[in-house]
C-alpha cells in the first residue's frame, strides 16, 4: 500500500478454574492461525488526550483478508486504537499518538504520509449510519469522483453498481439511485455507507460498532456482508457483543483499561483464554 503522495499456545483454564462461556458458539475452523499474512502491525502504541493516557504500549498484529474484533468494556481504548489506524485521532484537539502502526510495512504516522490518501485506503464505518445528504448514487460516487478514480461517466456508474452489489444493496436500490440516501432504512443506510467506503477500493475497512443502532435483521445482514467482504479486505471491528465477535471474527483482541490484555484466534479467546480478566469479561463477570 502506497500511502504517500505520488503479525504461545493457549494455556489451560485460569487458576480459578473458570469455564468458557457456554452460550457463545465459535467456529474454530474459521480462526486464523499464526501463519496468516499480516496487514497491520502495531507496536508500542500510546495515546494521550491532553494529559490523560488512553492507550498504554499496545502491540497487535492484524491479519489480512480476515475480520479482527476488538472487544472490552466501554472506555477501554478499543475505538481509540481503531482511530489510530487511519489517523482519525488527528482530528481531535489535544490528542497525541506515539508508537508505530504499519500497514504493509509502512508507518501511517510517518510525516510523508498523506492522511487524505490514508483514509481513502483505510475506510471507516461508524456506529451510526452517516450517509451524505445526497442521492444514493452520489453517496457512492463521491469518493471515486474526488479521488479521480473514474475517468468517464460510464466507469463511475460501473463503480457505483459494483460497490452497491458488494454491499448487498443493489437489488434493493437499483430503481431509486437518484433518491436521497437518507430515505433508506437504518440497515440500508449502513450498507450504503459500506458501499461508499469500498467504492475507492480500500485495503482495510474499520468498523466502530456498526450494528449497535440496528435491529436484529439488519444486524444479520451486516454480519453476512462482513463475512463476504473478508475474502477481499482486512476488516477490524469494534463490538460490545460477544456473540457478534464470535460469529464474524477470525481474530479477537481484548482491551481493558487502555491495555491490550491478550489477542489470538477467536476460538482460543472464547474457549481457552490465557488471562483471567478475559475469562471474566466474556462470561459477564464484569464489563
Amino acid at each position: 500500500m502506497n500511502l504517500r503522495h505520488t503479525p504461545q499456545p493457549a494455556r489451560a483454564r485460569d487458576d480459578e478454574g473458570h469455564a468458557p462461556a457456554p452460550h457463545i458458539a465459535v467456529d474454530r475452523a474459521r480462526s486464523t492461525g499464526p501463519d496468516a499474512a499480516l496487514k497491520i502491525r502495531a507496536r508500542d502504541v500510546n495515546v494521550f488526550y491532553g494529559e490523560k493516557q488512553a492507550l498504554f504500549d499496545v502491540a497487535l498484529d492484524v491479519p489480512e483478508k480476515a475480520v479482527t474484533a476488538l472487544i472490552g468494556p466501554s472506555g477501554c481504548g478499543k475505538s481509540t486504537f481503531l482511530r489510530c489506524i487511519n489517523r482519525m485521532n488527528d482530528t481531535i484537539p489535544g490528542a497525541t499518538v506515539r508508537g508505530r502502526i504499519e500497514i504493509d510495512g509502512e508507518d501511517v504516522n510517518d510525516k510523508g504520509i498523506d492522511p487524505v490518501v490514508l483514509r481513502a485506503r483505510v475506510g471507516m464505518v461508524f456506529q451510526k449510519p452517516n450517509p451524505f445528504p445526497k442521492t444514493i448514487f452520489e453517496n457512492v460516487a463521491y469518493g471515486p469522483r474526488i479521488h479521480g478514480i473514474a475517468s468517464s461517466k460510464s466507469e463511475l456508474e460501473g463503480i457505483v453498481e459494483t460497490s452497491l452489489k458488494r454491499a448487498g444493496l443493489w437489488n434493493e436500490v437499483a430503481d431509486r439511485l437518484h433518491q436521497p440516501g437518507t430515505g433508506l432504512s437504518g440497515g440500508q443506510q449502513q450498507r450504503l455507507v459500506i458501499a461508499r467506503a469500498i467504492a475507492v477500493s480500500p485495503e482495510v475497512i474499520l468498523m466502530d460498532e456498526p450494528c449497535s443502532a440496528l435491529d436484529p435483521i439488519a444486524t444479520a445482514k451486516i454480519e453476512e456482508l462482513m463475512d463476504d467482504l473478508r475474502s477481499q479486505y482486512c476488516i477490524v471491528i469494534v463490538t460490545h457483543s460477544m456473540a457478534q465477535a464470535a460469529r464474524v471474527s477470525q481474530k479477537t483482541a481484548f482491551f481493558h483499561l487502555g491495555k491490550l490484555v491478550e489477542a489470538g484466534p477467536t476460538g482460543d479467546i472464547f474457549t481457552n483464554p490465557r488471562d483471567s480478566r478475559t475469562q471474566d469479561y466474556i462470561t459477564g463477570r464484569f464489563g
